[in-house]
């Protein structure tokens, strides 16, 4: 953890990079991505070992041709002086060679948090009590402020690295919240996976978040969580819930449903909009929508019903899959908007991913189907112009 007012550079690479000196910031040219500030930071990363010219050259390098690297790194080697001494640093070499081998000079010490973090883990793991490792560790937490540098994260050896951190981060987010539910202190596991959550949104965190509020028997804020959850992972990155959202929705079921029930009980819970008017086609998640396809499928020789699954994908005018991210994603939910409005309230829909949707169109014929993608379209353009509209393919259910 940084030290403020001591003569020496802290550098800060998890989250984000910065360089301080005592209690002041230093600013290292315009952009934080220039070759010099990368020599700098893969020397730094490297810390007392240093780093072999050829790897890093390699890695400074990779994808440009250098036709005289020693030229380079020199030239990189005085930038680093030039500019050290710019931003009102003491003047000197803070990177030596040796024997083929950079590393930072020790009359300028340095102190790096990726350092911190992974030897305060290794002192946890070999700690003597679950007292040293958790102290340990909580203050491993509290250096890890998300990816290492994430401005050069396509760089290959800070994707390498970014990784491993990351596990490590992971395992130590892991160890830090079985501990805590073993002592039933719900408070601090609840902000271990806080703080996953917020710096890794997209990888199921909220799940330790979820067990959290059924540990405390909050049933009612923890299944709001889980639909929370699922709507974004749906919404924003266009998926079906993962097996470990399936299987905590399971755990989540059995909680709330672990007591006796009363029927007015299971009544209000049917109601999709208690207190209005249940209006357009049903929407629903993909693994509800599954359980809808099976079941219907099974009513289909008693019924007599014909049932189709039509799939939806949105393309441009030129019939082409939209690539643009945030134009598909504003399209995506228009579309979802005019499926709603364009099918009956008996047809049920849920989202595939970002560009397709799923519909289940029931009591009706291949030539209807037909029919109703022409409606959807006619009121995507109504909405969006020529800008969007569905291809769509077809499958009776009758064929399974």
């Amino acid at each position: 953890m940084k030290e403020k007012g001591n003569d020496r550079l802290y550098v800060r690479m998890l989250g984000g990079f910065s360089v301080f000196y005592g209690d002041r910031e230093i600013i290292l040219g315009r952009k934080s991505t220039l070759k010099f500030i990368q020599m700098l930071q893969l020397v730094w990363y490297h810390g007392e070992k240093g780093i072999h010219k050829e790897q890093l050259v390699k890695y400074l390098y990779d994808r440009a041709d250098v036709s005289d690297s020693n030229n380079s790194v020199n030239n990189l080697m005085y930038q680093i002086r030039r500019q050290m001494a710019a931003a009102g640093l003491p003047k000197g070499e803070y990177i030596l060679r040796e024997d083929g081998i950079y590393r930072a000079n020790p009359e300028f010490p340095v102190e790096v948090d990726v350092h911190q973090f992974e030897a305060l883990l290794d002192a946890g793991g070999q700690a003597g009590t679950a007292e040293e490792t958790r102290s340990c560790y909580e203050k491993a937490l509290e250096l890890y402020q998300g990816e290492l540098l994430p401005m050069i994260c396509t760089e290959l050896w800070v994707l390498t690295e970014g990784l491993r951190l990351k596990n490590r981060f992971e395992e130590c987010v892991q160890w830090l919240a079985e501990d805590a539910k073993k002592r039933s202190d719900y408070a601090a596991m609840g902000a271990y996976y806080e703080k996953a959550v917020y710096l890794y949104p997209y990888d199921g965190w909220q799940i330790g978040q979820i067990d959290v509020l059924v540990e405390k028997g909050e049933y009612k804020k923890a299944y709001e969580a889980y639909k929370e959850m699922a709507d974004k992972y749906s919404e924003e990155i266009g998926l079906p819930p993962t097996q470990e959202m399936i299987d905590c929705y399971e755990r989540l079921f059995e909680k709330v449903h672990g007591v006796s029930g009363e029927i007015g009980d299971i009544k209000e819970e049917l109601k999709e909009f208690p207190g209005e008017e249940e209006t357009g086609a049903y929407h629903c998640s993909y693994r509800g929508f599954m359980d809808i396809c099976h079941m219907a499928r099974r009513n289909m020789e008693r019924t007599g019903y014909s049932l189709f699954l039509m799939l939806c994908t949105l393309i441009d005018y030129e019939g082409k899959v939209i690539q643009n991210e945030d134009k598909l994603k504003e399209r995506s939910e228009v579309l979802r908007e005019v499926l709603s409005d364009s099918l009956r309230k008996g047809d049920v829909y849920t989202k595939y991913n970002q560009s397709q949707y799923l519909l289940l169109l029931s009591g009706t014929n291949q030539e209807n189907c037909g029919i109703v993608c022409q409606r959807i379209n006619r009121r995507l353009k109504e909405r969006l112009g020529t800008r969007a509209q569905v291809a769509y393919s077809l499958l009776s259910l009758a064929e399974i």
